[in-house]
């Protein structure tokens, strides 16, 4: 009986100390996310309508609710028609006055897309920014973030239409080149959204032709799909793993 009694006394004992232990995660956060309380996302009409219900931050936030509850807040600052001029423009007041721990910057596409307007064909017209200029402004805003302590990542523009071989996408792609460029240089991370965009299309062009979009509902602004693509390859560039994205992709779709 005396055996017993001992052996009960160390169950309860075992018991109550695991209930006083916290629950651990199966995987903690990565290293760019750690004590990370607010992230901006800074872009244009892709990144304002990215917010909606289905969009590609509401996704985000989504996702960081059911993996770190309660803990990391999106704040939206994408506006339609923004170019590298437009945010540089209004960076201190829709980034920086946020006091953020992380950006993410999301420019390019109106930066040149805006630049085949008005019979451009070569996308030499006024309304884009040229590449040194688009250069200079991005570089700027990552300097002002990083000088204030906060995290910067790169997101490359997206497609300007689906037909990956026209003019505007091989613009983009020497932009993008220049995004590469700053991040390698201010050793910032990098989301190479392009680049995702280009393999989905090209699998299911393979398979389904051309006929209809894959990603865009209209060519550059995204779809469900499109939305899906660039929150799943975001939050893989923020380092969550495949594991932990998958484990919480039914509280997402609520």
């Amino acid at each position: 009986m005396k055996a017993f009694l001992s052996l009960l006394g160390g169950v309860v004992a075992t018991l109550s100390l695991c209930a006083t232990i916290a629950p651990v995660r199966a995987e903690e956060k990565p290293k760019l996310l750690q004590e990370v309380k607010t992230i901006v996302t800074l872009g244009d009409s892709i990144t304002q309508g990215g917010g909606a219900p289905g969009g590609y931050v509401w996704r985000m936030q989504k996702y960081l609710d059911a993996l770190y509850p309660n803990e990391i807040k999106i704040i939206n600052s994408g506006i339609s028609g923004h170019k590298s001029t437009d945010m540089s423009d209004r960076f201190q007041r829709d980034v920086l006055d946020h006091k953020p721990d992380l950006v993410t910057i999301s420019v390019g596409v109106n930066d040149v897309w805006h630049g085949f307007y008005d019979n451009h064909p070569e996308g030499d017209g006024p309304n884009g920014v040229d590449i040194e200029k688009y250069r200079q402004k991005v570089t700027g805003m990552v300097e002002a973030a990083q000088a204030q302590g906060i995290r910067v990542v790169i997101l490359t523009a997206t497609v300007i239409h689906e037909d990956l071989d026209n003019r505007e996408n091989a613009k983009v792609r020497a932009y993008n080149q220049a995004l590469h460029d700053i991040a390698r240089s201010h050793k910032c991370a990098f989301v190479n959204l392009f680049g995702a965009c280009e393999k989905a299309i090209h699998a299911y062009r393979a398979v389904a032709g051309s006929a209809e979009n894959l990603l865009t509902s209209d060519g550059v602004h995204m779809n469900p799909a499109g939305n899906q693509l660039m929150a799943h390859a975001i939050l893989r560039g923020f380092g969550i793993s495949e594991k932990s994205l998958d484990s919480v992709k039914d509280a997402v779709k609520r």
